[in-house]
């Protein structure tokens, strides 16, 4: 497990619960409990969830702290409550699928954790090349400097995976910083998020291509040297390099394991 830690020299802590927007207490816990049980298949799709009183009795939980849990979960787009017919998980292309605690929630047994690993970093190959566009006509020189120290702290191999984590982190989170975008700033729980998929799950570590000090480097110069066009395109290449990447290893991985990569 990815835990709070500061990569060496850096100032930034990468948060676990990044873009979280669960309660506090015995209501946090419940909320997690049925969270993880529905994005795990314990309860099908558009069939109806135990009672209340039920889910209390068989997690521990009193009927008021499961109520409030199932409402967080309905936030999240993630079941449905009416009288008629009580409570039903809702089809996964309806859940916030980008909430930071609905990723969390995946185990890495299920193949639908290696689709939404897929489809959100052909979303970074979208989002990012344009942001680093952006960051290399706008970014202001203490920005350009926290970018050049993450790229130039990755050293895949000589760092322990936490560090090389938060220096990942940064380096991405302070591109969409430095695009002077409110709405791009707004993703950075978005990108950890995913970061922490790659690294948890084994991506960047086991699979022999380890994230690419080069590549980071070569777009933190561009950002330095004002170059939007170029910065644009070392982001492309290093994502587009991800993207493959996470296919092939989750193609290994789910026919290992005797299942099939979702379509």
């Amino acid at each position: 497990m990815i835990k709070n830690v500061a990569a060496r020299g850096l100032n930034f802590t990468t948060p676990l619960d990044a873009g979280s927007s669960l309660p506090t207490g015995v209501a946090k816990e419940a909320v997690e409990k049925l969270g993880r049980a529905i994005v795990n298949g314990d309860y099908p799709e558009g069939e109806p969830m135990p009672m209340e009183s039920d889910l209390a009795d068989a997690l521990g939980f009193s009927r008021n702290t499961i109520r409030d849990a199932i409402k967080v979960l309905s936030g999240k787009g993630m079941v449905r409550t009416a009288r008629r017919y009580g409570t039903r998980v809702r089809p996964v292309s309806e859940w916030s699928l980008l909430d930071a605690d609905v990723i969390s929630w995946h185990n890495v047994a299920q193949s639908g954790i290696g689709r939404m690993f897929v489809e959100t970093t052909e979303l970074r190959c979208i989002i990012e090349p344009a942001a680093a566009e952006l960051a290399a006509e706008r970014a202001t020189p203490e920005q350009v400097g926290e970018i050049l120290k993450a790229a130039d702290a990755m050293s895949p191999g000589s760092m322990d995976v936490t560090e090389l984590y938060a220096a990942d982190c940064l380096f991405h989170c302070t591109i969409l910083d430095a695009t002077g975008n409110r709405m791009m700033r707004q993703l950075r729980p978005i990108i950890i998020g995913i970061l922490r998929i790659s690294y948890e799950y084994g991506v960047q570590t086991d699979n022999g291509t380890p994230v690419s000090r080069e590549g980071h480097t070569r777009v933190a110069e561009a950002i330095r040297d004002r170059s939007g066009a170029d910065a644009k395109r070392e982001m492309e290449k290093m994502l587009d390099a991800n993207r493959h990447t996470a296919k092939e290893y989750w193609e290994k991985r789910t026919s290992g394991a005797g299942t099939t990569t979702e379509e």
